[in-house]
């Protein structure tokens, strides 16, 4: 056995919190024995360098190992940035030291220096016009990088761009910002410094699509010279995973879309030279007319709707644009185009008319808002897969060794459904935190229920929102959550005090940036809603504690009722037993965006603070807090006895 597996600890760089050797065992066991591990490890763990150190003891002296970190933000990828740069810096003793390169990917259109000049052709997106101006020679930036070749080697990398690269792999962990210094110093292409980092580098960091969609899972492991059992993988923030796979392989296509293509089929044949575009354009014309007569809100279609026999599937990966599907990030800009669109709206109809686990839909946009009429400018076509698991776990399972992680993977056997990966090694690990550093509080009483709301109940959670905020001390901010928009707005109708608290409340044009400053200057009150840019795109942390004492979530986040809700618990239904599929619909994503919220309580040790829980819906499923939730929770009735719990907290936590 080697001194590796005997002491997996050999690369953690700092003192271990509690749990965090377990975290870097577990780690280093899955990538030992290859096999897929399911991690739930709470916020202050430390997981990610617990499980880049794990796979350092087994992997370091392979020097062609490879390490996959896909993440769903590149706020994400910064943490693994971070932390690899500080591994960079740790001497494991001479028998372990290797040379540690990594590169962040980011896709081509969000580091070109040439996309605000570029103009805008009639079929074309951002990869085509990208490639036109590099065989034009009309951009500098990528010639700066190559010369031409001769023969069949039709481009070489520039001595003095190979040396550039080779020296900042060398030198740090390259990431977006470093290749935008070196192209600002030397007029390369941000992307290719990345691309030929990216060859070298023992740990590629990038968005979940990069593995999880397989034709920019194929154009990526071709670049980097490998294939897909023969690297490992790690997918952080997992949670997340089964509806960013979800989302990231539908489609649509708009009735915007559609008048477009119909003005410019003869166009779009003699660009592509595939002649039955023109009768699908027709033809999907003709499957939107016959919808129109009665479409209110939604209608489920069949795949033969929307996918025509006539067409050839052989030539629908040929009109593929592979780089313009990695974007991958949230912050991805649209690039593509309406015919773009149509292609991939067709890749996924052939993939439809395969499996029975799809949902066809033609929506109406804006359903419910006033309209002279329903037109075909105002529809929608959706390709939608239902089988999340069916996605992720042949990939998992084909890589070398796959870890998946999160703080919130609880009940881990359930999320193992749900990937697809029931039979992985687990491990759940438990707040780090001192005990008694938060108060659990589950309204008995209230609830936002569909069948009992009104203006009863809403000022009821009004009074209880203002008791809590004026019971807490206001000596950091809070935090209040509701299921939408709408209730928010009933809620906040009736007047709430926020005591020497500022009140700030979300809207969809709010700026995170704003919300930051707010929190820097004073405590606020900040009303928002459930998977929202605040609730979920923000970590309010200064110097590592947080700057948040008091959660109040506000219902449960229910999905409203649609044809995609009922086709995912019909599938659930079927996949694991009649009645399983509206737990694994509704209620585990629903209470899991609650689970991340109560999350951002505490970030250190030194962190105390007070999780109010507005519905008694709550206490069925508390099991999802982790089982140390037990010790915190304190269900209540009434305002009064809420305010006594929260008053009794404070001052025993001032007596510690």
């Amino acid at each position: 056995m080697s001194a590796a597996a005997l002491d997996p600890m050999v690369w953690f760089p700092y003192e271990p919190r509690p749990h965090q050797d377990r975290a870097v065992k577990f780690a280093s066991r899955v990538y030992s024995e290859k096999t897929v591990g399911l991690l739930s490890a709470d916020c202050g763990v430390g997981k990610t360098i617990a499980v880049l150190s794990g796979y350092l003891a087994v992997r370091a002296r392979d020097p062609f190992s490879r390490l996959l970190v896909l993440t769903r933000t590149h706020s994400q990828s910064k943490v693994f940035e971070e932390e690899l740069t500080e591994l960079r810096l740790h001497d494991p003793g001479e028998e372990w030291r290797t040379n540690l390169t990594a590169t962040s990917m980011v896709s081509r259109v969000h580091v070109c220096p040439m996309k605000g000049r570029m103009e805008q052709l009639t079929t074309m997106g951002f990869t085509k016009q990208c490639a036109k101006l590099v065989k034009t020679g009309q951009c500098s930036f990528y010639w700066n990088c190559y010369s031409k070749g001769k023969g069949e080697v039709r481009v070489l990398p520039r001595p003095f761009f190979r040396e550039q690269v080779e020296s900042l792999l060398a030198t740090q962990i390259v990431t977006r910002e470093a290749a935008e210094r070196l192209s600002e110093s030397t007029g390369f292409c941000p992307y290719e410094v990345l691309r030929w980092c990216a060859k070298s580098s023992r740990v590629l960091i990038g968005p979940y699509d990069y593995v999880f969609r397989e034709r920019v899972r194929d154009a990526l492991l071709s670049s980097v010279g490998c294939n897909l059992g023969e690297v490992d993988i790690l997918v952080d923030e997992a949670h997340n995973l089964p509806d960013h796979v979800l989302n990231s392989e539908a489609a649509e296509l708009s009735g915007r879309d559609l008048l477009w293509l119909r003005k410019n089929k003869k166009l779009i044949v003699r660009d592509t030279g595939v002649k039955w575009l023109e009768d699908t354009v027709d033809f999907l014309w003709e499957t939107v007319m016959l919808s129109l007569d009665g479409l209110r809100d939604e209608k489920r279609l069949n795949t033969w709707d929307v996918f025509p026999r006539f067409a050839d599937p052989s030539q629908l990966s040929q009109l593929m644009e592979f780089d313009s599907a990695v974007e991958g990030m949230e912050d991805a800009i649209p690039v593509d185009t309406p015919l773009d669109r149509l292609v991939a709206f067709l890749y996924s109809g052939h993939r439809s008319a395969q499996s029975e686990d799809w949902l066809v839909t033609i929506e109406l946009l804006g359903a419910g808002e006033e309209r002279s009429e329903v037109e075909v400018s105002n529809t929608l076509l959706r390709i939608r897969p239902l089988n999340a698991a069916g996605l992720i776990a042949p990939v998992l399972r084909s890589a070398r060794s796959a870890m998946v992680m999160s703080g919130t993977l609880r009940p881990t056997e359930h999320y193992g459904r749900m990937l697809g990966i029931s039979s992985a090694e687990k491990e759940d690990l438990l707040s780090p935190y001192p005990k008694g550093t938060r108060l659990i509080l589950v309204d008995k009483e209230v609830s936002t229920k569909y069948t009992l709301r009104g203006p009863l109940m809403w000022r009821r959670i009004a009074t209880r929102i203002e008791t809590a905020l004026r019971s807490l001390p206001p000596n950091k901010s809070a935090l209040v959550s509701f299921p939408s928009y709408a209730i928010m707005q009933e809620i906040l109708s009736y007047g709430i005090d926020c005591g020497f608290r500022e009140m700030l409340v979300e809207d969809r044009t709010i700026r995170i940036e704003d919300v930051e400053e707010s929190v820097l200057l004073t405590p606020h009150a900040i009303f928002c809603v459930y998977g929202g840019k605040i609730s979920e795109g923000i970590d309010l942390v200064e110097n590592g504690s947080s700057m948040i004492d008091l959660i109040i979530g506000t219902g449960i986040p229910f999905s409203p009722p649609s044809s995609h809700q009922k086709a995912l618990q019909d599938f659930y239904d079927r996949r694991y037993g009649d009645k399983s599929g509206y737990y694994y619909s509704a209620v585990l994503p629903s209470i899991r965006q609650v689970v991340q919220l109560a999350g951002r309580l505490r970030r250190s040790p030194e962190d105390r603070g007070v999780v109010v829980l507005l519905d008694k819906r709550f206490l069925r499923y508390m099991n999802a807090f982790g089982d140390d939730a037990a010790s915190d929770l304190w269900p209540f009735a009434g305002d009064q006895e809420l305010a006594d719990a929260i008053e009794l907290f404070v001052r025993e936590v001032a007596a510690q």
